[in-house]
C-alpha cells in the first residue's frame, strides 16, 4: 500500500481534517515525525481498499493506530483472524504495525450527508484546556465524498456512504476540534445503530472529553452524529495531546553557567544551532560573549532571537541545508571576511528520528537515514575545519548514549552515531591543529523526543549545554584523540565575569 501527497491532500480537503502536521509541511518539519504524516484514518481507507471483501455494508469501525503513515513510503496490508462476525485487518511497516482495523458486517443508514462549509483551522488545544466534561458541537458533511470513493472505491462500497461519512467526521472532529491542532489520534471505534431516516440529510453531532490524563497529555472522547434527530453514529476515540518541547532560555541556562565575556572575540558555527541542544548550545555560546553562526531550515525562530538579545555575544543566521556542502562553504568565506578564522565549530544536527527495525522494508530509509546523519557532520567538517586550525579550534560534534545502551527501535540511529564517531576518531587524527570532541548526552526533552514515555525519561537541555560549553572553555588537546564526554547533564555554575 503507498499513499501519495496528493492522496493525502484530497482526504484533507474531502473530510475537512487540514490539520498542520497533515497539510503543512513546514509545520510538520519541526514535529518528532520531520515531515507531514497521512491521516491515521486515510491509512485504514487505504487498508480497507486493498483488501476490502464483496459485500456491501457495516454496523461497526473500529481502529487502533500504532505507528505514524508517511506519504511515499510502501506498507504491507494484511488479514488477521477477528472475532466471531467481525473482519480484521492490520497494516505492516516491517515487524511494526501501524493500524489494526476490525469490521462488523451488516446494513448501516442509508443517507446521503449533505456538505456543510467545515473550519479551515484547527483549536489550538493543550491538554489543559481539556478536563473532563469539555464539550464541542456543530454540523458536518463533507465536501468531496465523491471524489473520496472513486479514489478507494472497494472501501467505500464496503463501508457504505453513512460509516464512510462518519469516519470522516472522526478524523475531523479529532484534529481540527477536540483535540484539535496537537493531536495524535490512538483509537476510533464507531458503532452504527438502525435508524428510519433515509436520503438526503445534514449531519449534527456533539463530543465531550470522559476522561483527561495531564502527565501523559491522553484524552478520551465519547461523542454522536445525528441526522434529524436520529443517532446515526456512536464514537469512541482515544487521543494524544501533544505538548511542543520547551525551547531553550537565557534564564534557564545562567542557572547552571554563568553570563561572562570569556569567549569575547571568538567566533562559532552550530550546526542545528536553532532547535533543542544546538539552540541551547548557541544560547550558551552567546552568553560567554561568542559570535554564534546559528545553522538552521527555513526562519530562525523568533524566541531563539529574543533569548539571545541583551547577551554578551551575539547571534547571527545561517539559513540553508548543511547537508550540501554550499552552505559550508558559503558560510566560511562569511566567517572568514567578519572574523578571520573560526574557534569553534559545532555539529548537532541530525536527521528527523522515527522507529525503524532490521527488515528488507526497511533498509532503504535506513541508508537515506545513514546517509543524511553523516553528511549533516561530514559536509560542515570539510568546509570548516580549515577555518578551526590557524587558531588551535576545536570542534564538538554530538553523539549519544544510545550508543552505550541501543534502544531496539533505533539500529539506524545507533549505526549513524557510530559512523559519525569514526570519522570524528579519523579527523582528529589527520587534523592535528584542532581539538575535538565527542558528546554522549543522554535523551534530551526536544522535539526528537517528545512522546508520553519519553517526555518521563528526558532531561532539560540547559544543563547540558551549559556542561558542554564548559569544556569548550578548556580547549582540548589537538593529540589526535577525540575527548568523549560522557551521558553528563549539569556540573555546578562558575562564577562568570562581566
Amino acid at each position: 500500500m503507498l499513499l501519495s501527497e496528493d492522496d493525502v491532500a484530497l482526504f484533507a480537503r474531502a473530510g475537512g481534517d487540514r490539520n498542520a502536521l497533515h497539510c503543512s509541511p513546514g509545520h510538520a518539519r519541526r514535529t518528532p515525525f520531520g515531515r507531514t504524516v497521512a491521516h491515521g484514518v486515510l491509512a485504514a481507507l487505504a487498508t480497507l481498499d486493498e483488501l476490502a471483501p464483496d459485500g456491501a455494508g457495516v454496523t461497526a469501525v473500529e481502529a487502533d493506530f500504532g505507528n505514524p503513515v508517511f506519504p511515499g513510503v510502501s506498507y504491507r496490508p494484511e488479514a488477521v483472524e477477528g472475532a466471531p462476525g467481525r473482519s480484521g485487518y492490520r497494516l505492516r511497516d516491517g515487524d511494526r504495525t501501524c493500524l489494526t482495523l476490525r469490521i462488523t458486517p451488516g446494513t448501516p443508514p442509508d443517507l446521503d450527508p449533505l456538505p456543510v462549509p467545515l473550519a479551515r483551522s484547527a483549536l489550538p488545544h493543550t491538554i489543559e484546556d481539556l478536563p473532563a466534561g469539555t464539550e464541542v458541537s456543530g454540523t458536518y458533511g463533507p465536501e468531496e465524498l465523491d471524489a473520496l470513493s472513486r479514489r478507494f472505491p472497494a472501501a467505500a462500497r464496503l463501508l457504505g456512504r453513512t460509516p464512510l461519512a462518519c469516519l470522516l467526521w472522526s478524523s475531523y472532529l479529532a484534529g481540527m476540534r477536540l483535540p484539535g491542532e496537537n493531536c495524535l489520534l490512538g483509537r476510533v471505534a464507531l458503532r452504527f445503530p438502525a435508524t428510519a431516516v433515509r436520503g438526503r440529510a445534514r449531519l449534527s453531532y456533539t463530543a465531550r472529553v470522559v476522561h483527561s490524563d495531564p502527565r501523559f497529555g491522553l484524552v478520551s472522547i465519547v461523542g454522536e452524529v445525528t441526522a434529524d434527530g436520529a443517532v446515526v453514529a456512536e464514537a469512541e476515540i482515544e487521543a494524544m495531546v501533544r505538548t511542543p518541547a520547551p525551547p531553550a532560555t537565557a534564564a534557564g541556562l545562567a542557572a547552571h553557567l554563568s553570563p561572562s565575556t570569556l569567549l569575547r572575540g571568538t567566533a562559532a558555527v552550530v550546526v542545528g544551532g536553532s532547535r533543542g541542544l544546538g539552540a541551547a548550545l548557541s544560547l550558551a555560546l552567546v552568553s560567554q560573549g561568542c559570535e554564534v553562526h546559528a545553522g538552521h531550515r527555513g526562519t530562525l525562530p523568533e524566541h531563539l532571537v529574543a533569548e539571545a538579545e541583551g547577551l554578551p555575544g551575539r547571534l547571527h543566521s545561517a539559513p540553508g541545508d548543511a547537508a550540501d556542502p554550499r552552505w559550508s562553504e558559503d558560510l566560511r568565506s562569511r566567517v572568514e571576511r567578519r572574523h578571520g578564522r573560526l574557534d569553534f565549530l559545532v555539529c548537532s544536527a541530525s536527521p528527523p528520528l522515527r522507529t525503524l527495525g532490521l527488515a528488507a522494508t526497511d533498509l532503504e530509509r535506513m541508508d537515506t537515514f545513514l546517509t543524511g546523519a553523516l553528511r549533516l557532520v561530514s559536509a560542515p567538517m570539510a568546509g570548516l575545519l580549515p577555518l578551526l586550525e590557524p587558531g588551535g579550534g576545536s570542534c564538538l560534534v554530538i553523539s549519544s548514549a544510545a550508543l552505550d545502551a541501543p534502544p531496539r527501535d533505533w539500529p539506524h540511529y545507533v549505526a549513524a552515531k557510530s559512523a559519525v564517531e569514526g570519522l570524528v576518531g579519523w579527523a582528529a587524527r589527520h587534523r592535528p591543529g584542532v581539538g575535538f570532541l565527542l558528546a554522549r548526552p543522554g535523551m534530551l526533552r526536544t522535539e526528537q523526543t517528545n512522546s508520553p514515555g519519553a517526555r518521563e525519561a528526558a532531561g532539560p537541555v540547559e544543563p547540558v549545554a551549559a556542561h558542554l560549553v564548559r569544556q569548550l572553555l578548556a580547549p582540548a588537546p589537538a593529540d589526535g584523540v577525540p575527548r568523549l564526554i560522557g551521558a553528563q547533564s549539569a556540573a555546578p555554575a562558575p562564577a562568570g565575569r562581566a
